[in-house]
């Protein structure tokens, strides 16, 4: 049961997006219904997953030698954080009914919006890094495409631009500790790399540790990354509410609270994790 409600909370919005586009923006009544149903079945499915919360990975997809193995694990972050942005996430779909009424391009709207809901609950949810690093650039191409939603806009444009661009200096990062823990360890799994960080030499675990603050610094808009994110509330409000203001710069802070108990013994990465904040604050 867990592990069906898990794959619906993930698949559920994905369907919806891809309905939606094939829909079109002919049927405007259609489009709003069919997006609201799909955020909100994905919403009560993110609930119905709360008391399966478990550590243990419930799902796991051989990938082969070179991918390793794709897992996903409900434990109580990663489901906690998956109800608040399929919730909200309905909630911006049902606000966005009126507040969208008579733009043009609605369906391509809905579409990412629904792929951005499923795209942040596959990222909350697996301890897989390499998938996490997937679903963490899937999050900021639909953050991308909905600042820049007005096309005709040349600030909403470049407002996407700068977004994408400096976002991923994270994603580079992200990727970078990734693929040096998977050298080490021979396994892109969360858990393994907490049960053998010690295997792990001291100046790799340094890198790879700043590379994944450096990650969720520049997701979640903190020093010195922050430039991008006043430019991205040329986004439609119910975006700017969702994806920049509750949940994807909510991935940063996901990040560090996921990867802390292999990071804290790092020289000098909580302090650095202080002051990030403490700037951030200020600034």
């Amino acid at each position: 049961m867990a592990a069906t409600l898990l794959l619906l909370t993930i698949a559920i919005p994905w369907a919806g997006a891809l309905i939606i586009w094939l829909i079109g923006d002919e049927y405007t009544k259609l489009l709003h219904g069919v997006a609201v149903a799909f955020s909100v079945a994905a919403g009560i499915a993110a609930l119905l997953l709360i008391p399966y919360a478990t550590g243990a990975p419930i799902i796991s997809v051989d990938a082969g030698p070179v991918f390793g193995v794709f897992t996903f694990a409900p434990d109580g972050l990663g489901v906690f954080l998956s109800a608040v942005a399929t919730v909200i996430g309905s909630l911006a779909v049902i606000f966005s009914v009126d507040y969208m009424k008579g733009e043009g391009q609605i369906a391509r709207y809905y579409a990412f919006v629904l792929f951005f809901i499923g795209s942040m609950t596959g990222l909350v949810l697996t301890t897989n890094l390499l998938l996490i690093f997937v679903f963490w650039e899937l999050t900021a191409l639909c953050s991308y495409a909905l600042i820049a939603f007005h096309n005709d806009d040349p600030k909403a444009v470049a407002g996407g631009m700068k977004a994408l661009i400096i976002t991923q200096f994270g994603g580079v990062g992200l990727l970078l500790g990734a693929l040096l823990i998977r050298s080490y360890l021979g396994s892109y799994e969360l858990n393994d790399l907490l049960a053998n960080v010690d295997k792990i030499p001291a100046s790799v675990l340094s890198v790879a540790a700043f590379g994944f603050l450096a990650a969720a610094a520049a997701k979640s808009a903190q020093f010195p990354f922050q430039t991008w994110l006043p430019d991205a509330m040329e986004a439609p409000t119910p975006i700017s509410a969702l994806i920049h203001a509750a949940t994807m710069v909510n991935a940063g802070v996901y990040l560090l609270a996921r990867f802390y108990p292999a990071f804290k013994d790092v020289p000098g990465w909580t302090l650095t994790v202080v002051i990030v904040g403490m700037l951030s604050a200020l600034l």
